[in-house]
């Protein structure tokens, strides 16, 4: 079996700009994308002189399965893990569920109190995240950060090129964030329009015919809204922030023990790389 590198991307962390802007650049690797994440044991399978990565965004719900079943494919498989800190990580994780018309208070949405939110508390435990890759693979995880891309993108990509023993040009990779941000007035608006009509979550099992209909129908609300939200009365929409300040510090000192964890993490075990601060 060739050399596996494996990118066990976290949402809202760069996964999708490396899928789709810089892993498809990289020469003198196999690249698997994500849509053909249940394919890469068959690629690897394959052999060839050539290192194989694999890259594959994971939710905290996803990641153990995916990880256990990819580690029976490829044990000796090294791991890549991004990583976002807390309280960015969950503003930007929040504004995606407003985007996507699930908006809700931002204490129902993670509750750092009792724990009765959306989302529980351990789905932002990034240590753990670490850890589970640490139990099913025969290597560490490099830990890169979010803020090392914002600082020096291209040092960035540097790194991780050369981790898995690739080269490229430069030249054709975009550097541009592959997810703009909405302006506060968009997301004000669809803040609101959620309030005003309420979406159902649906729990229920569905064919994969309905579930594209449903992301497809989804995707159309979501440039409806942004389009509306560019020219809507300012009177309609509410004058309550989206998030405060205050929020997003109780969740940065909420999870600072497990934030420092990681960055010593990185400290100890990835050499020469610098890690977040």
């Amino acid at each position: 079996m060739p050399e596996v590198f494996f990118h066990a991307g976290a949402g809202r962390a760069a996964s999708r700009w490396l899928q789709e802007r810089v892993f498809p650049r990289f020469r003198g690797v196999r690249y698997v994308p994500r849509t053909r994440f249940r394919q890469s044991a068959k690629v690897m399978r394959r052999g060839g002189d050539l290192p194989v990565l694999v890259s594959r965004q994971l939710g905290y719900r996803e990641l153990t399965p995916a990880v256990e079943w990819f580690a029976r494919a490829a044990p000796a498989a090294r791991p890549i893990l991004v990583l976002r800190r807390h309280d960015e990580w969950l503003r930007s994780v929040y504004l995606r569920e407003i985007k996507e018309l699930r908006h809700v208070p931002f204490e129902a949405f993670i509750d750092l109190e009792r724990d009765e939110g959306v989302r529980p508390q351990s789905s932002a435990l990034f240590r753990e995240r670490i850890r589970v890759l640490e139990d099913h693979f025969e290597h560490r995880p490099l830990v890169l950060f979010f803020d090392q891309l914002v600082e020096d993108p291209r040092a960035f990509v540097r790194t991780i090129a050369d981790y898995v023993g690739a080269s490229y040009d430069e030249a054709r990779i975009s550097f541009r964030p592959s997810n703009r941000s909405y302006r506060d007035r968009q997301y004000r608006f669809l803040r609101e329009v959620r309030r005003r009509w309420p979406v159902k979550r649906r729990e229920e099992p569905a064919s994969a015919g309905l579930r594209w209909l449903r992301v497809r129908s989804r995707r159309l609300a979501w440039h409806a809204g942004v389009t509306l939200g560019r020219v809507a009365p300012e009177r309609l929409l509410s004058s309550d922030p989206l998030l405060t300040e205050a929020q997003l510090a109780r969740a940065r000192a909420f999870y600072a023990a497990d934030w420092e964890a990681c960055v010593d993490y990185a400290r100890r075990h990835n050499p020469g790389l610098l890690a977040g601060e």
